[in-house]
């Protein structure tokens, strides 16, 4: 058989574990003044000795002495205009919030049909340290995926669907796009005379150059041993050519570093102008084309695709 508990015994009981509860409880009246708030909850809001102090005032104190909810503000009566109409707007509302000291909370707000308001405050912030880890797993695996390792750049695979990407934007905005095959000229003589390691950071640092002269919306890529790929959206064959000879500028600049020791290098490049119909692989075809047509007339040069010089 079960003891009877006594009723006082029992509101006892609760009202004990209310107050030692490991999170937080709090009781609004209809006028919203506090009219009971367990410890975790006093503490963890810096709520004022006040017996009674409202949610605004609550709200003003934490901003006042930097503690309890973080409002980057320095305008807390703006920030209370544009918070006050969330606060007390639906019978039952949950949201997260972050405190001073760098935990994050759950919030969940119920407002009873008198104006009474029961809020309870739980610390989720191993939830959102795991959560947060989780993201930035994913996100450095996502990078892994899309990006070359030794030059950092976008690879192949990533670099060409970024392509058709923007032949669709080119498209409906109407705006040019040039794409730039370029390769480093007598990589293998580099490789071959001064060895792999020499290669490889002659790659970084060329993989270097063009990564400062991107704008936001361009992209480069390293679609094979020495050879990559430029795509400038909005831009046309003279914009394209005045970026590449700032790498040539930059390069020779460089390499002529006494605290640089890299090989003076050159590059061949072949540029092609996105035209209606074209697809990832015409346009690129046409780029390649204009790179073997630099290679071929003395490398260190630009040449354009002649189809994309009628444009």
């Amino acid at each position: 058989m079960h003891a009877v508990t006594d009723p006082e015994d029992l509101q006892a009981r609760l009202a004990g574990a209310v107050g030692h509860a490991g999170a937080g409880i709090a009781l609004f009246d209809a006028e919203d003044r506090l009219r009971h708030a367990n410890a975790w909850f006093r503490q963890a809001y810096g709520v004022d000795p006040d017996p009674a102090p409202t949610w605004e005032d609550m709200m003003r104190r934490c901003h006042a002495l930097r503690q309890g909810v973080l409002i980057e503000t320095d305008d807390i009566n703006a920030w209370l205009a544009r918070v006050r109409p969330r606060y007390r707007s639906q019978p039952v509302r949950s949201f997260e919030s972050d405190l001073t000291d760098g935990r994050w909370v759950w919030v969940t707000e119920s407002l009873q049909p008198d104006g009474w308001l029961l809020m309870l405050v739980a610390d989720v912030s191993p939830l959102k340290a795991s959560e947060a880890a989780a993201r930035q797993a994913r996100d450095v695996a996502l990078q892994l995926a899309r990006s070359d390792a030794l030059t950092e750049l976008d690879n192949r695979r990533y670099i060409f669907e970024q392509l058709g990407d923007l032949l669709v934007g080119s498209r409906t905005m109407r705006w040019p796009l040039t794409v730039v095959m370029l390769d480093i000229d007598h990589f293998k003589h580099i490789n071959d005379s001064q060895g792999h390691a020499t290669g490889d950071a002659v790659l970084r640092h060329f993989a270097a150059l063009l990564r400062r002269q991107l704008r936001p919306a361009d992209a480069v890529g390293r679609i094979g041993g020495e050879e990559f790929l430029l795509l400038l959206p909005n831009a046309t064959l003279d914009g394209a050519v005045q970026t590449l000879r700032r790498v040539r500028q930059m390069i020779a600049e460089s390499t002529q570093a006494a605290a640089l020791p890299l090989p003076a290098y050159g590059f061949s490049a072949g540029l092609a102008t996105a035209q209606p119909g074209d697809t990832v692989d015409t346009l690129t075809r046409r780029a390649d084309e204009a790179l073997y047509r630099a290679k071929a007339e003395g490398r260190n040069r630009d040449w354009a695709d002649s189809r994309s010089m009628r444009l």
